[in-house]
């Protein structure tokens, strides 16, 4: 009797194992990647021009280039990397915004979404698309890396962290952010152990190396967000160093990121403080 009840147990285990390694991974691109793909001609937003840079061989990404002064370039440049369900026109509104506050935008598609070729497959795509981004700024703009402001919306956030981390930068702005993938994963499936959660291809590991970032850190979250916990843009901050700023806006829903919501005045302010 308990030579099969410990049999029975071993095969319940090994099954809801083989489910786990393979639904995991599935649940995780389910949860990080959605890419809407261009399927008609668009003409760049007015006041932007259509600009496009290669991030690997043979993977061409697509952005939408802001200028604030078409007679000279703006002190600092805003590259703005977006949430994951949707494109550069989805994301215009708000950065057409930031641009009339005085600042130049890149606003730019990760590979596979838009007009952009290839195919995002985990954070190493992500991040070598957002230095791309950066690579095209400070090579063909001529922008100063330290006068990049990073501003990252929820899936973007972690591209901006990272690319804070990494490079020299005016600030850095995170808007709905994840803490990390398993934060995520736990919010959205808690009965799945934890342990389970290092099967995920990408960490997003925001919280753990925000500490690092090499320019003032500001997160934005909106109390009632139903994505991604607000606790999660907490814990960000928290993990953060001075100088830092938390702007919880209360009702605040996930969709901060794709308008011109009010936290846009106060993420210019903050980028354009004076830094000793």
């Amino acid at each position: 009797m308990i030579g099969h009840t410990f049999r029975l147990l071993t095969f319940v285990a090994l099954l809801f194992g083989g489910i786990a390694f393979v639904g995991v991974p599935a649940l995780e691109r389910h949860i990080t990647f959605r890419p809407r793909v261009a399927t008609y001609t668009w003409t760049a937003p007015s006041g932007a021009e259509d600009v496009f840079f290669e991030s690997a061989p043979g993977v061409t990404l697509h952005a939408w280039y802001w200028r604030a002064n078409k007679d000279r370039p703006a002190p600092i440049t805003v590259l703005y990397a977006h949430g994951n369900a949707g494109h550069v026109q989805r994301f215009s509104p708000a950065a057409a915004h930031i641009a009339s506050l005085g600042f130049d935008v890149l606003l730019y598609d990760y590979r596979g979404y838009g007009r952009s070729g290839g195919e995002s497959e985990d954070e190493k795509t992500l991040f070598a698309d957002g230095r791309a981004a950066l690579d095209y700024l400070v090579r063909v703009r001529g922008v100063p890396a330290g006068s990049v402001a990073h501003y990252g919306y929820s899936l973007g956030s972690a591209v901006a962290a990272e690319l804070s981390v990494n490079h020299p930068c005016r600030a850095v702005v995170l808007v709905a952010p994840l803490a990390s993938i398993s934060a995520q994963v736990a919010a959205m499936y808690p009965w799945l152990p934890e342990p389970f959660h290092a099967l995920t291809r990408s960490r997003f590991d925001t919280v753990g190396k925000i500490g690092r970032a090499r320019c003032p850190v500001m997160v934005v979250h909106g109390d009632r967000d139903e994505i991604i916990g607000v606790e999660q843009g907490r814990a960000v901050h928290a993990a953060a160093r001075e100088p830092k700023r938390l702007m919880i806006i209360p009702g605040g829903t996930h969709w901060l990121g794709r308008s011109d919501s009010d936290h846009l005045g106060a993420a210019a302010a903050f980028i354009r403080e004076p830094r000793s």
